[in-house]
């Protein structure tokens, strides 16, 4: 047995035992998976799901597995990322490859850092006051110019947001969209992390507050290396009126 089957193993005999175990130390915990999940099974199916910040397709894998009737649009600027989201969507089908960055309406094009990486998991807009290098410069268009006019509230959409601080940016480019969007994930900061400016949770919550959005869950949350404070997470919104925000418990 490979080291890579093994550790597989070892992991799902511990989850069967209710256990879970992460990476020391970023991780206080990282329920996405059964967060989708147990979305499904409370009768949330999206037929369109929208992946921005799409990277190599790590998101993308763990939510098509869960909506494999969905038809997926992953996002992406880092143009050494193409390949392998081609070659994703060609096998699954039922997937479109977007190259592009999104961000809000008049802007063209957007400048990127990734701290010198080929390709980086965290590689996030520049603000024009900032001194770091521009290792990405790739065109940018909003959500609404991609999708407004052939996305309904009927497909019930989900729109997945991983792109670094630049998430509110996005949003202000799909006032149209977020009108036929039920659920939001939408990575979000704790606090100003090296006072970058960039919007925090409750700058995010608000804004999608303001839209008919109200939140649902929290998917994951990490805590900084050096410090351990909690510092990102992945929060879940839903739109009020949503079958899902319905409370089914009798307890």
């Amino acid at each position: 047995m490979g080291v890579s089957s093994f550790k597989t193993l070892a992991r799902t005999l511990l989850e069967r035992s209710g256990y879970v175990v992460h990476r020391a130390p970023s991780h206080r915990f990282d329920a996405m998976e059964t967060v989708l999940r147990q979305m499904q099974k409370n009768g949330y199916d999206p037929r369109v799901v929208i992946d921005c910040g799409a990277n190599r397709g790590q998101w993308f894998a763990l939510a098509s597995a869960v909506y494999t009737t969905s038809h997926f649009h992953v996002i992406e600027a880092q143009k050494e990322c193409y390949s392998t989201l081609e070659e994703a969507a060609a096998r699954r089908g039922r997937t479109t490859v977007h190259k592009t960055a999104v961000t809000a309406p008049g802007v063209a094009s957007v400048r990127m850092h990734r701290g010198g990486e080929q390709i980086s998991t965290g590689a996030f807009v520049l603000t024009t006051s900032e001194p770091f290098n521009v290792d990405v410069d790739a065109p940018a268009t909003t959500l609404d110019a991609l999708f407004a006019s052939h996305v309904q509230s009927s497909d019930r959409t989900l729109l997945k947001l991983d792109i670094e601080g630049h998430e509110i940016e996005a949003l202000r480019g799909a006032s149209e969209l977020l009108r036929h969007v039920e659920v939001v994930v939408a990575e979000v900061r704790f606090f100003d992390v090296n006072d970058s400016g960039r919007p925090t949770f409750s700058e995010v919550s608000l804004f999608l507050e303001h839209r008919g959005f109200q939140l649902f869950d929290i998917a994951s949350l990490s805590s900084r290396r050096r410090d351990q404070r909690l510092w990102l997470g992945d929060a879940v919104f839903i739109r009020r009126g949503s079958h899902l925000g319905k409370d089914n418990s009798r307890e």
